[in-house]
């Protein structure tokens, strides 16, 4: 279930990041995205669920939709540096996010016997949504300035 529930974070990631980038007028986009990443998700949770469970497969889709949404990020980061001071805290959260995935991908013997490679990982990422709630909440603030006559 674990496994499931990490692949439909990634997804819905993937789906709201391309709501907030295309805006809020291209409805029938979305929705038809929303139906393509709904049928991907499908797909792969059924394989799993129902023909193969594959750990190597499941993390390696995993890390490729979150090396897509990382890099989409990142880009729209540079993109805006400028004109939108706070969008550090989107390039923290998703930088931070993707260097802490080590914690989920290389295993390790527990800690004092108690804190594993996944536990610590869990761990480093709880401060993260709070951050990237001020950057959402910074972004939803944001009224671009229009320069006339130029």
């Amino acid at each position: 279930m674990d496994y499931f529930s990490a692949s439909s974070m990634v997804a819905s990631g993937l789906l709201l990041q391309f709501v907030m980038l295309t805006g809020a007028q291209a409805v029938v986009w979305h929705w038809c995205y929303a139906l393509l990443l709904g049928t991907l998700y499908a797909a792969h949770v059924g394989y799993l669920a129902f023909f193969h469970f594959d750990y190597g497969y499941n993390m390696a889709v995993n890390v490729a939709v979150g090396a897509l949404y990382t890099a989409v990020w990142l880009i729209w980061c540079l993109k805006h540096r400028k004109e939108r001071v706070y969008v550090w805290k989107c390039a923290v959260v998703v930088l931070a996010t993707s260097g802490l995935l080590a914690l989920e991908l290389l295993d390790f013997s527990p800690i004092w016997w108690t804190f594993d490679a996944h536990s610590l990982w869990h761990l480093s990422t709880v401060p993260l949504p709070l951050l990237w709630y001020s950057f959402l909440m910074d972004d939803a603030s944001y009224k671009p300035t229009t320069k006339k006559g130029v």
